[in-house]
């Protein structure tokens, strides 16, 4: 996934109509710096020299969906077709997707790069992480949630999608309890530069 999909995820979500396609499955050898309005050259670290991460390794749907109120479970997709998300055991629920990337520089620059979209941007309190940015766009058909953890050099980010009708304060709060989940999973070795400690270990 390239640091472009990765951040610019929100700008998916205008008008609350449907989550944003940001997969896992994009070429991560792609020109970082031509996108997101020309990230330094600094922040593209080869994605090898980073440990093996799936954020879903670890993730507990259990405490996310009490938040909510809706039964959610942890779908990883296919072999083929890979993918991080909380969704919905009975159709019609919230859905929660989840990707990170690599971004040494932070979260604080990655965001002086990219086009915010319209909402309610904040940057609430979540256990563990450097930084944290969280994006609401109600509609009358849809409340969309788009949250932003840093870890060291782990940028993650969940997109969140509840259909009309819908109870924004659940969604969001279990947003904020799926991304302390996210930050809490978040590799050791994350707040290490691969640039400055190569040897440094891939544990998690």
């Amino acid at each position: 996934m390239t640091r472009r999909l990765a951040l610019l995820c929100a700008t998916l979500l205008v008008g609350g109509a449907s989550l944003a396609a940001c997969g896992s499955d994009a070429d991560p050898s792609a020109d970082s710096t031509a996108g997101a309005g020309g990230a330094s050259a600094s922040a593209s670290t080869s994605a090898s020299a980073w440990p093996d991460f799936d954020p879903c390794d670890g993730l507990d749907a259990g405490p996310v969906s009490r938040a909510l109120g809706w039964k959610l479970k942890v779908d990883r997709g296919t072999k083929a077709n890979p993918r991080c998300a909380l969704v919905p055991v009975k159709k019609g629920g919230p859905t929660y997707q989840l990707n990170y990337q690599w971004f040494p520089d932070g979260l604080e620059a990655a965001f002086d790069t990219v086009k915010i979209p319209a909402g309610t941007v904040s940057r609430p309190k979540v256990p563990g992480t450097d930084a944290v940015r969280l994006i609401e766009q109600p509609s009358k058909s849809a409340y969309a949630v788009t949250g932003f953890i840093q870890n060291g050099a782990l940028v993650q980010n969940l997109n969140g999608l509840a259909l009309k009708p819908y109870d924004a304060a659940k969604v969001r709060k279990a947003a904020l309890v799926l991304l302390g989940e996210m930050s809490a999973n978040a590799p050791l070795s994350a707040v290490k530069s691969p640039a400055s400690s190569p040897s440094a270990s891939p544990s998690s």
